[in-house]
């Protein structure tokens, strides 16, 4: 009987620090930009989400680790998510990223005199309400969804790659069709980042570990643990302490490239 709870307590801790060494092993990393852009950096590639913002930057120079970029997400035409002229310099400058984009976006990168020869790396999407649109881009594949949002086109996203999961929220739980849907395909994925306004709200966080299980819940949002969202809501640690439900953690990142492991 010793031997058998000695041999189980042994077996146990093997698959544990086996289960710590995949995560620290896989390489993926997720940093806040700024505003609600981030960049995943995943041993496949990296992706860039609302975060090609100012056209003078190494990100739309496509520098240092963001010339590893395979995937540009946009969600709207709002300048605090795009920049147009910083897209069209990274995609020149980066030959491997492929964006995606509503017909709105679109639109702008061809005032801004997009060139033919880069428009086979551009996807345009904006699914039917309450439906989800498959896509596939290099290592990555996932879903676009849509959401209401200030009288623009805006879309929410669902991606998979190797060893790594995210879905990005850019609207509320109104979407509950199809949230729902996204839900079935993501049940249980790495990250989500969900817009700053709805997670103040309690049901709004339950809604999310309910759909996804997440590990981590990122607040997308503009100035970090300063936000006024954040300052009205008890600071960033009580608003982290909000976010966390079980195995679910909060974060708030406070300054550029800040970031974590997951």
């Amino acid at each position: 009987m010793a031997y058998s709870i000695i041999s189980f307590f042994l077996g146990t801790l093997f698959l544990w620090g086996q289960g710590i060494a995949k995560e620290q092993e896989s390489g993926n990393r997720v940093n806040w930009i700024e505003n609600s852009g981030f960049y995943i950096d995943t041993p496949q590639g990296g992706i860039l989400i609302d975060a090609l913002l100012n056209p003078d930057d190494e990100i739309a120079r496509a520098e240092g680790v963001f010339s590893k970029v395979k995937l540009i997400f946009i969600s709207h035409v709002h300048g605090d998510h795009f920049n147009a002229t910083a897209v069209l310099k990274h995609l020149k400058a980066n030959k491997e990223a492929h964006v995606i984009l509503t017909p709105e976006a679109y639109k702008v990168l061809q005032d801004k005199g997009l060139s033919t020869s880069l428009k086979s790396r551009i996807s345009i999407s904006y699914p039917e309400e309450n439906a989800l649109e498959p896509f596939q881009s290099g290592p990555f594949s996932g879903h676009i969804l849509r959401f209401n949002h200030s009288g623009v086109e805006n879309i929410g996203l669902g991606l998979r790659g190797k060893e790594m999961g995210l879905v990005y929220l850019n609207g509320g739980v109104t979407h509950k069709e199809v949230l729902g849907k996204l839900g079935e395909r993501y049940g249980k994925t790495d990250l989500v980042i969900a817009n700053k306004w709805p997670l103040v709200r309690a049901y709004y966080i339950d809604s999310i570990k309910t759909l996804f299980s997440p590990r981590w819940i990122l607040m997308a949002h503009h100035s970090g643990r300063t936000d006024n969202i954040v300052t009205q809501n008890g600071g960033a640690d009580a608003m982290e302490k909000a976010m966390q439900r079980g195995i679910t953690k909060g974060k708030i990142f406070g300054k550029r490239m800040e970031s974590i492991a997951f």
